[in-house]
Protein backbone atom coordinates (compact mmCIF):
# COMPACT_ATOMS: atom_id res chain seq x y z
CA UNK A 1 0.00 0.00 0.00
CA UNK A 2 0.91 3.23 -0.64
CA UNK A 3 1.65 6.03 2.52
CA UNK A 4 -1.50 6.68 3.98
CA UNK A 5 -3.14 9.30 6.29
CA UNK A 6 -5.41 7.57 8.38
CA UNK A 7 -7.77 7.92 11.43
CA UNK A 8 -8.66 5.17 13.87
CA UNK A 9 -11.31 4.77 16.35
CA UNK A 10 -14.79 3.28 17.49
CA UNK A 11 -16.75 5.83 14.87
CA UNK A 12 -19.88 5.29 16.73
CA UNK A 13 -22.60 7.09 14.80
CA UNK A 14 -20.10 9.28 12.73
CA UNK A 15 -21.00 12.46 14.06
CA UNK A 16 -19.88 15.63 13.87
CA UNK A 17 -16.39 15.16 15.35
CA UNK A 18 -15.73 12.07 13.70
CA UNK A 19 -16.67 14.16 10.34
CA UNK A 20 -13.19 16.41 11.54
CA UNK A 21 -11.39 13.17 11.80
CA UNK A 22 -12.23 12.06 8.45
CA UNK A 23 -12.38 15.56 6.75
CA UNK A 24 -8.59 15.74 8.00
CA UNK A 25 -7.57 12.61 6.47
CA UNK A 26 -8.88 13.50 3.27
CA UNK A 27 -7.55 16.65 3.19
CA UNK A 28 -4.27 15.66 4.01
CA UNK A 29 -4.17 12.63 1.44
CA UNK A 30 -4.97 15.05 -1.47
CA UNK A 31 -2.42 17.87 -0.56
CA UNK A 32 0.28 15.55 0.41
CA UNK A 33 -0.67 12.60 -2.68
CA UNK A 34 -1.01 9.81 -0.13
CA UNK A 35 -4.07 7.37 0.05
CA UNK A 36 -6.96 8.19 2.86
CA UNK A 37 -7.68 5.35 5.42
CA UNK A 38 -10.70 5.04 7.51
CA UNK A 39 -10.00 2.47 10.77
CA UNK A 40 -12.83 1.38 12.61
CA UNK A 41 -12.57 -0.75 15.66
CA UNK A 42 -15.86 -2.37 15.86
CA UNK A 43 -17.54 -3.00 19.20
CA UNK A 44 -20.50 -5.27 20.21
CA UNK A 45 -24.24 -4.39 20.79
CA UNK A 46 -26.69 -2.57 18.34
CA UNK A 47 -24.88 0.39 16.47
CA UNK A 48 -25.91 4.35 15.39
CA UNK A 49 -24.97 3.18 12.10
CA UNK A 50 -24.60 0.17 10.07
CA UNK A 51 -21.83 -0.76 8.20
CA UNK A 52 -23.64 -0.63 5.06
CA UNK A 53 -24.66 2.93 6.10
CA UNK A 54 -21.19 4.06 7.12
CA UNK A 55 -19.70 2.86 3.67
CA UNK A 56 -22.25 5.14 1.92
CA UNK A 57 -22.05 8.06 4.19
CA UNK A 58 -18.27 8.10 3.80
CA UNK A 59 -18.52 6.99 0.03
CA UNK A 60 -20.68 10.37 -0.37
CA UNK A 61 -19.38 12.76 1.82
CA UNK A 62 -15.55 12.31 1.96
CA UNK A 63 -15.12 10.33 -1.20
CA UNK A 64 -11.15 10.35 -1.08
CA UNK A 65 -10.93 7.60 1.28
CA UNK A 66 -10.54 4.82 -0.53
CA UNK A 67 -9.66 2.45 2.66
CA UNK A 68 -11.86 0.96 4.93
CA UNK A 69 -11.04 -1.18 7.62
CA UNK A 70 -13.06 -3.09 10.12
CA UNK A 71 -11.35 -4.70 13.15
CA UNK A 72 -13.87 -6.62 15.44
CA UNK A 73 -13.22 -5.69 19.19
CA UNK A 74 -12.72 -9.32 19.96
CA UNK A 75 -10.43 -11.22 22.90
CA UNK A 76 -7.34 -11.44 20.21
CA UNK A 77 -7.75 -8.17 19.43
CA UNK A 78 -7.61 -7.08 22.62
CA UNK A 79 -4.83 -8.84 23.51
CA UNK A 80 -2.87 -7.32 21.20
CA UNK A 81 -0.21 -5.01 22.57
CA UNK A 82 0.08 -1.32 22.01
CA UNK A 83 3.73 -1.35 20.59
CA UNK A 84 2.08 -4.25 18.25
CA UNK A 85 -0.71 -2.02 17.17
CA UNK A 86 1.56 0.25 16.43
CA UNK A 87 4.49 -1.84 14.52
CA UNK A 88 2.05 -4.28 12.97
CA UNK A 89 -1.57 -2.51 11.90
CA UNK A 90 -0.31 1.33 11.74
CA UNK A 91 2.96 0.47 9.73
CA UNK A 92 3.13 -2.96 7.83
CA UNK A 93 -0.48 -2.72 7.25
CA UNK A 94 -1.61 0.89 6.57
CA UNK A 95 2.21 2.12 5.59
CA UNK A 96 0.80 5.08 7.74
CA UNK A 97 2.31 8.35 7.04
CA UNK A 98 0.06 10.87 8.62
CA UNK A 99 -2.33 10.09 11.72
CA UNK A 100 -5.12 11.93 13.05
CA UNK A 101 -7.14 11.24 16.36
CA UNK A 102 -8.88 12.01 19.33
CA UNK A 103 -7.14 13.24 22.30
CA UNK A 104 -8.21 10.73 24.59
CA UNK A 105 -7.56 7.57 21.88
CA UNK A 106 -6.47 4.64 23.71
CA UNK A 107 -5.62 1.39 22.27
CA UNK A 108 -3.43 -1.75 22.93
CA UNK A 109 -3.95 -4.43 25.74
CA UNK A 110 -5.60 -2.98 28.61
CA UNK A 111 -5.65 0.39 27.18
CA UNK A 112 -1.87 0.87 27.79
CA UNK A 113 -1.78 2.69 24.54
CA UNK A 114 -1.95 6.45 24.10
CA UNK A 115 -0.94 9.63 21.58
CA UNK A 116 1.79 10.23 23.53
CA UNK A 117 2.97 6.50 22.06
CA UNK A 118 1.93 7.33 19.08
CA UNK A 119 3.80 10.55 18.71
CA UNK A 120 7.15 8.74 20.04
CA UNK A 121 6.98 5.95 17.66
CA UNK A 122 6.08 8.85 14.77
CA UNK A 123 9.31 10.37 15.64
CA UNK A 124 10.98 6.91 15.05
CA UNK A 125 9.04 5.66 12.31
CA UNK A 126 8.47 8.88 10.02
CA UNK A 127 4.79 9.61 10.18
CA UNK A 128 3.12 12.57 12.05
CA UNK A 129 0.31 12.42 14.52
CA UNK A 130 -2.38 15.34 14.97
CA UNK A 131 -4.20 15.14 17.61
CA UNK A 132 -7.87 16.81 17.96
CA UNK A 133 -9.81 18.10 21.01
CA UNK A 134 -13.76 16.77 21.52
CA UNK A 135 -15.69 18.78 19.30
CA UNK A 136 -18.70 21.05 21.81
CA UNK A 137 -21.84 21.49 21.03
CA UNK A 138 -24.22 23.45 23.91
CA UNK A 139 -21.47 23.05 26.27
CA UNK A 140 -21.13 19.73 26.01
CA UNK A 141 -18.67 16.98 24.47
CA UNK A 142 -20.34 15.82 21.35
CA UNK A 143 -20.45 11.72 21.40
CA UNK A 144 -21.67 9.05 21.02
CA UNK A 145 -23.35 8.25 24.56
CA UNK A 146 -24.94 11.78 24.45
CA UNK A 147 -26.45 10.77 20.82
CA UNK A 148 -27.51 7.40 21.71
CA UNK A 149 -29.46 9.25 24.75
CA UNK A 150 -31.48 11.08 22.63
CA UNK A 151 -32.82 8.39 20.46
CA UNK A 152 -33.77 6.73 23.30
CA UNK A 153 -35.94 9.85 24.18
CA UNK A 154 -37.07 10.39 20.67
CA UNK A 155 -34.89 13.41 20.70
CA UNK A 156 -34.33 13.13 16.60
CA UNK A 157 -33.95 17.00 15.88
CA UNK A 158 -30.95 17.08 18.66
CA UNK A 159 -29.64 14.07 17.55
CA UNK A 160 -29.36 15.14 14.03
CA UNK A 161 -28.00 18.31 15.22
CA UNK A 162 -25.12 16.54 17.33
CA UNK A 163 -25.25 13.80 14.07
CA UNK A 164 -24.68 16.63 11.31
CA UNK A 165 -26.87 14.15 9.23
CA UNK A 166 -30.42 12.44 9.73
CA UNK A 167 -30.26 9.20 11.46
CA UNK A 168 -32.42 6.84 9.29
CA UNK A 169 -34.03 3.04 9.38
CA UNK A 170 -32.85 1.08 6.26
CA UNK A 171 -33.95 -1.80 5.11
CA UNK A 172 -36.41 -4.03 2.54
CA UNK A 173 -39.73 -3.42 2.51
CA UNK A 174 -41.14 -6.91 3.53
CA UNK A 175 -44.87 -8.81 4.06
CA UNK A 176 -47.04 -8.24 6.80
CA UNK A 177 -50.11 -8.84 8.07
CA UNK A 178 -52.35 -6.00 6.60
CA UNK A 179 -53.67 -5.19 9.28
CA UNK A 180 -53.28 -1.48 8.60
CA UNK A 181 -55.32 -2.03 4.72
CA UNK A 182 -58.03 -3.37 6.71
CA UNK A 183 -58.01 0.15 9.26
CA UNK A 184 -57.44 2.06 5.97
CA UNK A 185 -54.00 2.92 6.63
CA UNK A 186 -51.32 0.60 4.75
CA UNK A 187 -48.22 0.65 5.82
CA UNK A 188 -44.93 -0.48 4.35
CA UNK A 189 -43.10 -3.06 6.77
CA UNK A 190 -39.38 -2.76 6.91
CA UNK A 191 -36.92 -5.77 7.47
CA UNK A 192 -34.22 -5.00 9.74
CA UNK A 193 -29.97 -4.85 10.37
CA UNK A 194 -30.09 -6.62 13.58
CA UNK A 195 -27.22 -4.78 14.72
CA UNK A 196 -29.15 -1.24 13.96
CA UNK A 197 -29.85 0.78 17.56
CA UNK A 198 -33.54 1.33 17.08
CA UNK A 199 -35.21 5.09 18.87
CA UNK A 200 -37.49 4.65 21.78
CA UNK A 201 -40.27 2.98 20.88
CA UNK A 202 -43.32 5.07 19.86
CA UNK A 203 -44.83 6.96 16.77
CA UNK A 204 -42.95 9.26 14.62
CA UNK A 205 -43.30 11.80 12.07
CA UNK A 206 -41.01 10.26 9.47
CA UNK A 207 -39.36 11.30 5.64
CA UNK A 208 -39.56 8.16 3.12
CA UNK A 209 -36.51 8.10 0.76
CA UNK A 210 -37.42 5.58 -2.52
CA UNK A 211 -35.93 5.63 -5.37
CA UNK A 212 -34.65 9.05 -4.65
CA UNK A 213 -37.84 10.10 -4.42
CA UNK A 214 -39.36 11.67 -0.57
CA UNK A 215 -42.85 11.37 0.51
CA UNK A 216 -43.99 12.19 4.13
CA UNK A 217 -45.68 9.79 6.67
CA UNK A 218 -45.68 8.29 10.19
CA UNK A 219 -43.79 5.47 11.40
CA UNK A 220 -44.37 3.02 14.17
CA UNK A 221 -41.76 1.76 16.19
CA UNK A 222 -41.83 -1.13 18.48
CA UNK A 223 -43.96 -4.18 19.52
CA UNK A 224 -47.47 -3.50 18.44
CA UNK A 225 -49.02 -3.81 21.73
CA UNK A 226 -52.61 -3.41 20.28
CA UNK A 227 -51.81 -6.20 17.08
CA UNK A 228 -49.73 -8.67 18.69
CA UNK A 229 -47.47 -7.35 21.78
CA UNK A 230 -44.72 -9.39 20.35
CA UNK A 231 -40.76 -9.20 21.89
CA UNK A 232 -39.39 -8.38 18.28
CA UNK A 233 -39.56 -4.74 17.59
CA UNK A 234 -41.14 -3.62 14.18
CA UNK A 235 -40.64 -0.78 11.83
CA UNK A 236 -44.09 0.13 9.99
CA UNK A 237 -44.82 3.12 8.35
CA UNK A 238 -47.74 4.85 6.41
CA UNK A 239 -46.97 6.63 3.50
CA UNK A 240 -48.93 9.60 2.69
CA UNK A 241 -51.35 9.20 -0.86
CA UNK A 242 -48.86 6.27 -1.96
CA UNK A 243 -50.65 2.84 -2.79
CA UNK A 244 -47.77 1.46 -4.76
CA UNK A 245 -46.72 -1.90 -4.41
CA UNK A 246 -43.40 -1.78 -3.35
CA UNK A 247 -42.58 -5.15 -1.25
CA UNK A 248 -38.74 -6.03 -1.99
CA UNK A 249 -37.48 -2.75 -2.82
CA UNK A 250 -35.04 -0.85 -0.35
CA UNK A 251 -36.28 2.39 1.42
CA UNK A 252 -35.00 4.77 3.95
CA UNK A 253 -37.15 5.97 6.58
CA UNK A 254 -36.11 9.04 8.53
CA UNK A 255 -37.84 9.41 12.10
CA UNK A 256 -38.08 13.15 12.20
CA UNK A 257 -40.27 13.91 15.18
CA UNK A 258 -41.42 12.41 18.17
CA UNK A 259 -45.55 12.21 18.31
CA UNK A 260 -46.27 10.02 21.40
CA UNK A 261 -44.72 6.57 23.02
CA UNK A 262 -46.63 3.59 21.99
CA UNK A 263 -49.44 2.03 23.59
CA UNK A 264 -52.33 -0.37 24.07
CA UNK A 265 -55.76 0.42 22.58
CA UNK A 266 -58.80 -1.57 23.65
CA UNK A 267 -60.41 -1.77 20.29
CA UNK A 268 -59.30 -1.61 16.80
CA UNK A 269 -61.22 1.81 16.58
CA UNK A 270 -59.80 3.15 19.01
CA UNK A 271 -56.16 2.15 16.86
CA UNK A 272 -57.59 3.97 14.03
CA UNK A 273 -59.16 7.08 15.43
CA UNK A 274 -55.65 7.56 17.81
CA UNK A 275 -53.64 6.53 14.05
CA UNK A 276 -56.13 10.03 12.50
CA UNK A 277 -55.26 12.14 15.03
CA UNK A 278 -51.11 11.00 14.87
CA UNK A 279 -51.48 12.25 10.77
CA UNK A 280 -52.99 15.99 11.95
CA UNK A 281 -50.35 16.06 14.62
CA UNK A 282 -47.65 15.10 12.44
CA UNK A 283 -49.64 17.34 9.73
CA UNK A 284 -49.64 20.28 12.23
CA UNK A 285 -46.16 20.71 12.78
CA UNK A 286 -44.28 19.40 10.09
Amino acid sequence: MNKTAVTIGKFEGLHLGHQLLLKEVSDVAEAKGYEAAFLKIRMPGQSIMTEEEERQFIQNEFPTIKHIVYYEFSPEFAAITAEDFIKDILIKKLNTAYLAVGNDFRFGSKRSGDVKLLESFGLENNYEVKVFDKLQIDGETVSSTRIKKCLEAGDMEYAAKLLGHSFKLSGVVRGGKKLGRTLGYPTINLGLDVSKLLPGYGVYSSDVILDGNKFRGITNIGIRPSIDDGEKPTVETFIYNFNDDIYGESVDIIPTRFIRPERRFDSLDDLTNQIELDILDADRNQ
